[in-house]
Protein backbone atom coordinates (compact mmCIF):
# COMPACT_ATOMS: atom_id res chain seq x y z
CA UNK A 1 0.00 0.00 0.00
CA UNK A 2 1.57 3.53 -1.21
CA UNK A 3 1.88 6.11 1.61
CA UNK A 4 -0.60 8.24 -0.37
CA UNK A 5 -3.37 5.48 -0.29
CA UNK A 6 -2.30 5.30 3.86
CA UNK A 7 -2.18 8.91 4.42
CA UNK A 8 -6.01 8.68 2.30
CA UNK A 9 -7.13 6.30 5.24
CA UNK A 10 -5.45 8.09 8.04
CA UNK A 11 -8.22 10.93 7.47
CA UNK A 12 -10.86 8.25 8.73
CA UNK A 13 -8.71 7.61 12.39
CA UNK A 14 -9.75 9.93 15.42
CA UNK A 15 -6.44 9.77 16.47
CA UNK A 16 -4.66 11.26 13.27
CA UNK A 17 -7.40 12.20 10.97
CA UNK A 18 -7.14 16.31 12.17
CA UNK A 19 -3.23 16.41 11.02
CA UNK A 20 -2.69 18.31 7.54
CA UNK A 21 -2.31 16.45 4.33
CA UNK A 22 1.28 17.21 4.93
CA UNK A 23 1.66 15.77 8.30
CA UNK A 24 -0.07 12.59 7.52
CA UNK A 25 1.67 11.85 3.99
CA UNK A 26 4.97 11.85 6.15
CA UNK A 27 3.54 9.80 8.51
CA UNK A 28 2.88 7.40 6.39
CA UNK A 29 6.22 7.45 4.81
CA UNK A 30 7.94 7.30 8.66
CA UNK A 31 5.94 4.59 9.84
CA UNK A 32 6.37 0.98 8.97
CA UNK A 33 4.10 -1.51 7.53
CA UNK A 34 3.51 -5.06 8.32
CA UNK A 35 0.87 -8.03 6.87
CA UNK A 36 -0.65 -11.01 9.13
CA UNK A 37 -2.00 -14.05 8.40
CA UNK A 38 -5.57 -15.45 9.47
CA UNK A 39 -4.81 -16.41 12.75
CA UNK A 40 -1.63 -15.13 13.38
CA UNK A 41 -0.87 -12.99 16.80
CA UNK A 42 -0.04 -9.54 16.56
CA UNK A 43 0.93 -8.83 19.74
CA UNK A 44 0.37 -11.08 23.39
CA UNK A 45 -0.89 -10.07 26.53
CA UNK A 46 1.39 -8.97 29.19
CA UNK A 47 4.05 -8.12 26.77
CA UNK A 48 6.34 -4.90 26.38
CA UNK A 49 4.91 -3.06 23.85
CA UNK A 50 6.88 -0.70 21.62
CA UNK A 51 4.78 0.15 19.06
CA UNK A 52 0.78 0.69 18.21
CA UNK A 53 -0.85 0.17 15.27
CA UNK A 54 -3.43 0.96 12.63
CA UNK A 55 -5.51 -1.58 10.80
CA UNK A 56 -5.43 -0.77 6.85
CA UNK A 57 -7.04 -3.59 5.68
CA UNK A 58 -8.58 -7.38 7.28
CA UNK A 59 -10.17 -7.81 10.81
CA UNK A 60 -8.26 -7.81 14.34
CA UNK A 61 -9.32 -8.78 17.84
CA UNK A 62 -8.24 -7.99 21.38
CA UNK A 63 -8.65 -11.02 23.39
CA UNK A 64 -7.95 -11.56 26.97
CA UNK A 65 -7.36 -14.65 29.32
CA UNK A 66 -7.53 -15.74 32.29
CA UNK A 67 -5.02 -18.18 34.30
CA UNK A 68 -7.42 -21.08 33.63
CA UNK A 69 -7.48 -20.61 29.76
CA UNK A 70 -10.58 -18.89 29.70
CA UNK A 71 -11.26 -16.44 26.79
CA UNK A 72 -13.12 -13.10 26.89
CA UNK A 73 -13.17 -11.12 23.32
CA UNK A 74 -13.09 -7.07 23.92
CA UNK A 75 -13.61 -5.81 20.53
CA UNK A 76 -12.70 -7.04 17.02
CA UNK A 77 -11.57 -4.02 15.05
CA UNK A 78 -12.58 -3.07 11.30
CA UNK A 79 -10.46 -0.36 9.12
CA UNK A 80 -9.45 1.81 9.33
CA UNK A 81 -8.70 1.63 13.33
CA UNK A 82 -5.88 2.03 16.35
CA UNK A 83 -5.11 -0.40 18.53
CA UNK A 84 -2.10 -1.59 21.36
CA UNK A 85 -1.93 2.22 22.14
CA UNK A 86 -2.00 1.83 25.62
CA UNK A 87 1.32 0.08 26.64
CA UNK A 88 2.98 2.42 24.47
CA UNK A 89 1.69 5.33 26.18
CA UNK A 90 2.47 4.12 29.74
CA UNK A 91 5.41 1.90 29.41
CA UNK A 92 3.21 -1.14 30.93
CA UNK A 93 2.71 -4.36 29.43
CA UNK A 94 0.08 -5.54 26.89
CA UNK A 95 -3.90 -5.87 28.32
CA UNK A 96 -4.67 -7.35 25.47
CA UNK A 97 -3.84 -10.11 22.81
CA UNK A 98 -3.90 -9.19 19.20
CA UNK A 99 -5.54 -11.55 16.93
CA UNK A 100 -5.66 -11.38 13.13
CA UNK A 101 -9.43 -12.34 12.15
CA UNK A 102 -8.46 -12.17 8.06
CA UNK A 103 -5.35 -11.73 6.33
CA UNK A 104 -4.59 -7.92 7.70
CA UNK A 105 -2.49 -4.86 7.11
CA UNK A 106 -1.03 -3.20 9.74
CA UNK A 107 0.30 0.09 9.92
CA UNK A 108 3.29 0.22 13.00
CA UNK A 109 3.65 3.42 14.62
CA UNK A 110 6.57 3.36 17.44
CA UNK A 111 6.55 4.92 20.81
CA UNK A 112 9.20 7.37 19.70
CA UNK A 113 6.77 8.44 16.69
CA UNK A 114 3.81 8.21 18.64
CA UNK A 115 5.57 10.93 21.41
CA UNK A 116 6.72 12.89 19.08
CA UNK A 117 3.40 13.62 16.90
CA UNK A 118 2.15 14.05 20.72
CA UNK A 119 4.35 16.69 21.48
CA UNK A 120 4.24 18.24 17.47
CA UNK A 121 0.58 18.79 17.57
CA UNK A 122 -2.20 19.37 20.14
CA UNK A 123 -4.51 18.27 17.95
CA UNK A 124 -3.17 14.69 18.19
CA UNK A 125 -3.33 15.10 21.76
CA UNK A 126 -6.63 16.02 22.35
CA UNK A 127 -7.77 12.82 19.96
CA UNK A 128 -6.12 10.74 22.07
CA UNK A 129 -7.88 11.67 24.66
CA UNK A 130 -10.76 11.24 22.76
CA UNK A 131 -9.94 7.80 21.88
CA UNK A 132 -8.83 6.61 25.63
CA UNK A 133 -12.48 8.19 26.69
CA UNK A 134 -14.08 6.04 24.07
CA UNK A 135 -11.82 2.92 25.55
CA UNK A 136 -13.17 3.46 29.19
CA UNK A 137 -17.11 3.81 27.63
CA UNK A 138 -16.58 0.72 25.71
CA UNK A 139 -15.12 -1.10 28.34
CA UNK A 140 -17.64 0.36 31.18
CA UNK A 141 -20.71 -0.75 28.94
CA UNK A 142 -19.22 -4.40 29.04
CA UNK A 143 -19.05 -4.75 32.53
CA UNK A 144 -22.44 -3.26 33.00
CA UNK A 145 -23.86 -5.83 30.09
CA UNK A 146 -22.33 -8.83 32.14
CA UNK A 147 -23.67 -7.69 35.69
CA UNK A 148 -27.04 -6.94 34.45
CA UNK A 149 -27.92 -8.87 31.29
CA UNK A 150 -29.60 -11.86 30.54
CA UNK A 151 -27.04 -14.33 28.08
CA UNK A 152 -30.39 -13.34 25.35
CA UNK A 153 -29.62 -9.84 25.95
CA UNK A 154 -25.96 -10.24 25.56
CA UNK A 155 -26.14 -12.00 22.59
CA UNK A 156 -28.41 -9.74 21.23
CA UNK A 157 -26.34 -6.37 21.76
CA UNK A 158 -23.12 -8.41 19.81
CA UNK A 159 -25.67 -8.65 17.00
CA UNK A 160 -26.47 -5.55 17.03
CA UNK A 161 -23.40 -4.23 17.21
CA UNK A 162 -21.62 -6.75 14.67
CA UNK A 163 -24.40 -5.88 12.17
CA UNK A 164 -24.29 -1.85 12.09
CA UNK A 165 -26.61 -0.05 10.51
CA UNK A 166 -28.34 -1.88 7.28
CA UNK A 167 -27.40 0.39 4.47
CA UNK A 168 -30.10 -1.69 2.12
CA UNK A 169 -32.94 -4.23 3.26
CA UNK A 170 -31.93 -5.79 7.11
CA UNK A 171 -28.89 -5.73 8.35
CA UNK A 172 -25.90 -8.70 8.85
CA UNK A 173 -23.42 -9.59 11.13
CA UNK A 174 -19.82 -10.74 9.45
CA UNK A 175 -18.90 -14.13 9.11
CA UNK A 176 -18.62 -15.72 12.81
CA UNK A 177 -18.85 -18.44 14.44
CA UNK A 178 -20.86 -19.71 17.84
CA UNK A 179 -17.63 -19.97 19.62
CA UNK A 180 -16.12 -16.71 18.65
CA UNK A 181 -19.64 -15.14 19.37
CA UNK A 182 -19.25 -17.13 22.65
CA UNK A 183 -16.08 -15.76 23.70
CA UNK A 184 -17.53 -11.86 23.04
CA UNK A 185 -20.61 -12.45 25.41
CA UNK A 186 -18.83 -14.06 27.90
CA UNK A 187 -20.94 -17.55 27.95
CA UNK A 188 -20.89 -20.74 26.92
CA UNK A 189 -21.20 -22.00 22.91
CA UNK A 190 -24.39 -24.17 23.84
CA UNK A 191 -26.16 -21.90 25.85
CA UNK A 192 -25.24 -19.02 22.72
CA UNK A 193 -26.40 -21.54 20.31
CA UNK A 194 -29.79 -21.99 22.53
CA UNK A 195 -30.07 -18.33 22.47
CA UNK A 196 -29.62 -17.68 18.87
CA UNK A 197 -31.97 -20.69 18.45
CA UNK A 198 -34.45 -18.80 20.85
CA UNK A 199 -34.36 -15.58 18.92
CA UNK A 200 -34.46 -17.13 15.59
CA UNK A 201 -37.85 -19.19 16.66
CA UNK A 202 -39.21 -15.67 17.58
CA UNK A 203 -38.46 -13.90 14.62
CA UNK A 204 -35.97 -11.75 15.62
CA UNK A 205 -33.48 -13.08 13.39
CA UNK A 206 -31.99 -15.37 10.61
CA UNK A 207 -28.79 -17.40 10.70
CA UNK A 208 -27.21 -18.26 7.54
CA UNK A 209 -24.16 -20.41 8.32
CA UNK A 210 -21.91 -18.57 9.78
CA UNK A 211 -23.81 -14.78 9.49
CA UNK A 212 -27.05 -13.76 11.14
CA UNK A 213 -29.41 -11.32 9.37
CA UNK A 214 -31.29 -8.97 12.00
CA UNK A 215 -35.06 -8.74 11.10
CA UNK A 216 -36.56 -7.04 14.11
CA UNK A 217 -33.80 -4.84 15.46
CA UNK A 218 -36.49 -2.91 18.08
CA UNK A 219 -36.74 -6.08 19.50
CA UNK A 220 -33.22 -7.30 19.66
CA UNK A 221 -32.87 -3.73 20.81
CA UNK A 222 -35.45 -3.75 23.96
CA UNK A 223 -33.43 -7.11 24.97
CA UNK A 224 -30.35 -5.46 24.98
CA UNK A 225 -31.46 -3.29 27.36
CA UNK A 226 -32.19 -0.01 24.86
Amino acid sequence: MDPRTIASLLTEVELFGELDDGARLAMAGRAGSRVVEKGQVIFWQDEPGESMFVLLEGAVKLVVRSKDGELVELVRHNPPAPFGELAVLDGGPRSATAEAVERSTLLVVTRDHLLWLLRSDEKVAGALLRWLGTMVRRTTQQVTDLAFLSLQGRVAAKLLALAGPAEQGAARTPRVTQVELATMVGGARQSVNQALRSLEARGYIRVAGRTVEILEPQQLRRLAGG
